[in-house]
């Protein structure tokens, strides 16, 4: 057991109260005969246990902290005759994900660990002879199903990732021009939200068409909206060249089916990010903002130094854009409004003598998916 899980053998009263309003994530699954539950934090690369179980007449109900796109759950289910099964329900953020039928249409998955193929599998619904697991597990949603394959006897390991469901996915091109160059986007069920800005780093006196920093991302979402998989290739013929004759970088936010909020993207450029100020805020009733990424100098690798005894020349390789994430998050996370000041003696200069952009991305959520955690106190 971690720290940032919670076993729970029996339902708890605590486990009942305002689920759906929690950034927590619950786990609720039965497991015909046996199952064991692992939490790994780091995308699948190391596994701690959280539980184990083995009643399937029982509920093994979990609560998942710290929930992040890094996050993975793993059910390892094992059968001892008669007939085996698996089913559980997932709540995060007020959204519920339940095994389905078939797999594929939600967001569990048989482990590619197991000799089993989707094909391979049976469903029977939640209700279904010999479990009636609905009298049995309160918190079980009824679209659940159970899944197995047609053999007994034998284990089958089950996944949850909540990579698709709990953040953005942001990415950049920053160490080479950006036109001709192709970015990669992938969802399960399909790609749902796009932002991008090309030339970020775009500055006073540049020649080109469009003032650096401006969203052009509408081919993007032209191209790439609904898709499960999508290869963009940047075309300034296609977008517009906010700067001609500067290496521009290109930075884009996207979320999937699951993360029905979208994304938006902004920049400073036209001089130096630091000491300039930035301002994002939420409409509706009860949409505050959560920041899902800030880099500070995307453009460190690409831009001239003004100054020092190699002015005129790129850092390259030698240098990197900074990681400002918390930063902003600290300042603005829950907040229906929020203007925040760059400053390079609070973030540090990630390479000095290059006129630095500054670009971030952030959504609009309801209050209830920003984790106390996210707020500065």
């Amino acid at each position: 057991m971690t720290t940032r899980g919670i076993a729970l053998a029996t339902v708890l009263c605590s486990f009942l109260l305002d689920v759906t309003q929690s950034a927590t994530a619950y786990s609720t699954s039965n497991a015909d005969n046996i199952q064991t539950v692992y939490v790994s934090y780091d995308s699948g690369d190391s596994w701690s246990q959280l539980g184990y179980l083995n009643d399937w007449t029982s509920s093994l109900d979990l609560e998942i902290e710290d929930v992040t796109a890094s996050t993975k759950l793993r059910y390892v289910c094992s059968d001892y005759g008669v007939i085996g099964g698996f089913i559980a329900t997932i709540t995060y953020r007020g959204e519920t994900y339940v095994t389905t039928d078939p797999i594929g249409a939600g967001y569990f998955e048989v482990s590619k660990d197991s000799d089993v193929s989707d094909d391979d599998l049976v469903y029977h619904e939640a209700s279904s002879s010999p479990w009636y697991i609905l009298a049995k597990n309160e918190l079980m949603s009824d679209d659940a199903y159970w899944i197995w394959d047609a053999n007994i006897n034998n284990a089958i390991t089950f996944e949850f990732d909540f990579e698709e469901i709990a953040q953005p996915v942001t990415g950049a091109i920053y160490d080479e021009e950006a036109d001709g160059d192709t970015v990669s986007m992938t969802c399960k069920h399909g790609i749902n939200g796009i932002a991008a800005i090309y030339g970020a780093n775009c500055r006073k006196g540049d020649q080109g068409s469009l003032p650096g920093g401006e969203r052009q991302d509408g081919p993007m979402k032209e191209e790439c909206y609904g898709k499960t998989s999508c290869d963009y290739t940047i075309d300034h013929t296609e977008i517009g060249d906010p700067c001609s004759g500067t290496v521009k970088d290109f930075y884009y936010a996207y979320t999937c089916t699951g993360n029905k909020y979208g994304v938006n993207v902004g920049s400073l450029g036209i001089s130096e990010a630091s000491g300039q100020s930035f301002t994002i805020s939420c409409e509706g009733d009860d949409m505050v903002i959560k920041v899902a990424d800030a880099i500070y100098g995307l453009n460190c690798q690409i831009t001239p130094r003004v100054c020092g005894a190699y002015s005129g020349l790129a850092y390259g390789t030698s240098a990197s854009p900074l990681d400002v994430t918390s930063y902003v998050q600290d300042e603005c996370n829950g907040e229906s409004s929020c203007t925040y000041t760059v400053s390079a003696s609070i973030l540090g200069d990630p390479c000095v003598c290059v006129v630095k952009d500054f670009v971030y991305a952030y959504q609009c959520v309801p209050s209830d998916m920003v984790d106390d955690d996210d707020i500065e106190a």
